[in-house]
């Protein structure tokens, strides 16, 4: 079982897409409202004047097909999602070598070596510090 809901916001009109296999609709609604979301929903959902509508139930669907549903749904509607829900081998193949290609790519690389240099170089420091700690 699964479900395809719209969260519309009667202020702007933006609307976000999502979908869940959870039985409990309510409680979905209720991860976009949690202080850690940092989905986009949440600036819909910050303005506190917004519809949550199920768009479309579907008894016997697994996640993959939800996923191909939800996606249908966005093409259509003029939504604020940034990432799309589901890609074609194709379309993921084509997304990661664009992402590589980007700067925030590379400057998480630049950043995960930096600190990877960082704990290699200061390991024995590290360790040492923690070995005193333990003997007492």
């Amino acid at each position: 079982m699964g479900f395809v809901y719209l969260i519309k916001c009667n202020i702007s009109g933006e609307c976000y897409i999502g979908s869940s296999m959870c039985k409990n609709k309510k409680h979905r609604l209720s991860c976009h409202k949690g202080k850690y979301n940092e989905c986009v929903s949440k600036q819909i959902i910050d303005k506190n004047d917004y519809q949550y509508i199920i768009l479309e139930d579907i008894l016997d669907i697994d996640k993959k097909q939800l996923r191909i549903k939800e996606q249908e749904y966005i093409d259509i509607y003029d939504c604020i999602n940034k990432r799309k829900s589901y890609r074609t081998e194709e379309q993921e193949k084509q997304y990661k070598k664009q992402y590589n290609k980007t700067d925030k790519r590379k400057q998480y690389k630049k950043e995960y070596m930096k600190e990877y240099y960082f704990f290699n170089k200061y390991n024995h420091v590290i360790a040492d510090y923690i070995n005193d700690i333990n003997k007492y």
